[in-house]
């Protein structure tokens, strides 16, 4: 660990250690450095935001990916937020994690959620084939 790094971990400690706990609501995110990412309209009724979080859940469920994949890092943010929403884990069990993304229980749900979202925005995707030209 070079000294900048260590410092700058050393300095996160010391803030961290003068909060009451070290839960979300107690710790000064902007006093570490951390700017909060604008996360207006990722769960209004935005269609883009709902469709990447489909897609991330879909991925994890039919074919897990890699945490560094490209995939991972292309869809950083709604990955990020699935991931600290409970959504998807790459924990296999106690005191084991993969290299991958997968979704659990709670993501699954929401996943359904977002399939009704899904299908009252877009309908059921069911065409009539003698209107394709």
């Amino acid at each position: 660990m070079s000294d900048k790094s260590r410092k700058k971990w050393e300095s996160w400690q010391e803030i961290l250690s003068k909060s009451k706990s070290p839960s979300k609501a107690n710790i000064n995110w902007e006093l570490l450095g951390i700017q909060p990412t604008d996360g207006e309209g990722l769960f209004e009724n935005n269609l883009e935001h709902v469709l990447r979080f489909y897609i991330v859940l879909d991925r994890a469920w039919r074919n897990p990916f890699s945490l560094k994949g490209r995939f991972a890092r292309e869809g950083a943010l709604h990955v990020a937020i699935c991931a600290s929403e409970g959504f998807i884990t790459n924990k296999i069990s106690e005191d084991v994690w993969g290299k991958e993304w997968t979704i659990t229980p709670e993501g699954i749900a929401f996943k359904e959620g977002l399939d009704n979202v899904l299908k009252d925005s877009c309908g059921d995707f069911e065409h009539d084939t003698n209107t394709l030209h």
